[in-house]
């Protein structure tokens, strides 16, 4: 009686140490490299350690099987091969693989694993072989109990040892405490992972919304201030000109706030229709030169004196030549330097190369810049921006399965080039 009270008491002390210690943990390798170690040190070494995860109310089950660090590899997933900051259904999605038809087809497996949650132990029998063949890991004993999950569908954590030992009575149930402790402590690091990437599409749509309106609203202001100095609207061709300018630019802010909620992302696909990129160049330059940041530059526009015709995303591509031109201006300071835009038409592509007279970057700052590495030019200059026009850029150029090139010298200024492949409608 004494003995099963000292059991009790240190299993349950190893349970307290097994909570403070995935408190600290922060992703699912952090959360499997504790709940191993004290696996271990409960129940002795063994072989494999394997999720097997419901993911579709019984439609389909995905295996994780992952090598223990205390003994033989039986070909799991090593510790070292695990991503950091993931959760674990991420991790089992990212390295697992589907095990449904094997399930549906072994009646042995299928009546222990997707009949019953009762946690289980098996020697030397035919679901012991079944599962050694399942895991990879031909153990003779296997051990199994139910892994919590936040969305509620099973899941089993599946245990194997190469031999077989006289476990204290009740281990079996210290077993599933022990994986239900651990699954329920994974729910924090998953949480933490879900907050990190609602704060992600968050701070997306605060940047879209800080550069995406601000751009219209400098052109707007522009064409405005121009209108007011005396004698512009007595030219009644200027005067059309400017409020057809301001007539655009609100038609496109409107267009931006309708927009600004779905944050510019890896998945977006261009909307393609018949544009000409010599005359979105053109609007795109002149909205520029009446911008109060453009006063004291010089832009020069060549190559667009003939059409040039392209089927792409107009409203997106407008934004990466606006970005381009008015980076150049921005990152050119001082009074009288130029901004040359130059429009090319190569082998199967156009061109739109921005050089400018400004700053320039090291080799290592282009790299990071082009690389999405954010600003990398020092707040105490006075420069705003949050580097995130440049990746929008890349983003919408990728989509038309363009690119970004870009090259840079310190004190000698920049030139940032949108290639764009043409398109079978631009021919």
């Amino acid at each position: 009686m004494r003995h099963t009270h000292h059991m009790t008491t240190a299993v349950a002390e190893r349970l307290l140490e097994l909570i403070h210690d995935l408190g600290e943990c922060q992703d699912a390798r952090e959360i499997l490299v504790a709940g191993f170690r004290h696996l271990r040190f409960l129940f002795g070494e063994f072989s494999v350690a394997a999720l097997l995860v419901d993911f579709d109310e019984g439609a389909r089950w995905m295996l994780l099987p992952m090598e223990s660090p205390y003994a033989p590899s039986w070909g799991g997933v090593a510790h070292h091969m695990v991503p950091a900051g993931t959760d674990i259904d991420s991790l089992i999605l990212q390295l697992g693989r589907d095990v449904t038809g094997w399930l549906e087809n072994d009646s042995a497996l299928k009546g222990v694993l997707r009949q019953s949650r009762e946690p289980f132990r098996v020697t030397d029998d035919v679901v012991a072989i079944r599962l050694g063949a399942l895991t990879g890991s031909p153990c003779r004993c296997f051990w199994a109990a139910g892994w919590k999950r936040p969305s509620g569908q099973f899941a089993w954590m599946i245990l194997g040892f190469p031999e077989t030992h006289a476990w204290p009575e009740g281990s079996l149930q210290t077993y599933a405490r022990t994986v239900e402790t651990t699954s329920r402590m994974a729910f924090y690091p998953s949480l933490l992972q879900s907050v990190r990437k609602q704060e992600e599409v968050n701070h997306s749509i605060r940047r879209n919304i800080v550069h995406d309106l601000k751009t219209p609203l400098t052109v707007i202001k522009g064409y405005a201030e121009t209108l007011l100095i005396p004698g512009v609207c007595d030219d009644a061709e200027m005067r059309d000109e400017l409020l057809q300018g301001v007539v655009e630019s609100c038609d496109r802010l409107l267009d931006d706030i309708k927009e600004i909620i779905e944050p510019l992302t890896g998945v977006y696909v261009p909307q393609r229709a018949e544009m000409d990129l010599a005359t979105t160049l053109q609007k795109v330059v002149m909205a520029e030169r009446h911008t109060e940041r453009s006063k004291s530059h010089q832009l020069v526009l060549m190559g667009t004196d003939a059409p040039a015709p392209y089927h792409g995303d107009r409203r997106k591509l407008m934004r990466v030549f606006e970005n381009l031109i008015s980076n150049a201006v921005k990152y050119s300071p001082g009074h009288g330097k130029t901004v040359t835009i130059r429009l090319q038409r190569g082998p199967g592509e156009y061109a739109v190369s921005i050089h400018d007279e400004g700053l320039g970057m090291t080799d290592v700052q282009l790299a990071r810049v082009l690389n999405r590495g954010g600003r990398v030019v020092e707040e105490t200059l006075g420069i705003e921006g949050s580097g995130f026009g440049l990746s929008s850029c890349q983003l919408v150029l990728e989509a038309h399965g363009g690119r970004l090139d870009a090259r840079s010298e310190p004190g000698k200024g920049s030139i940032f080039a949108a290639i764009l492949p043409d398109s079978p409608e631009s021919t």
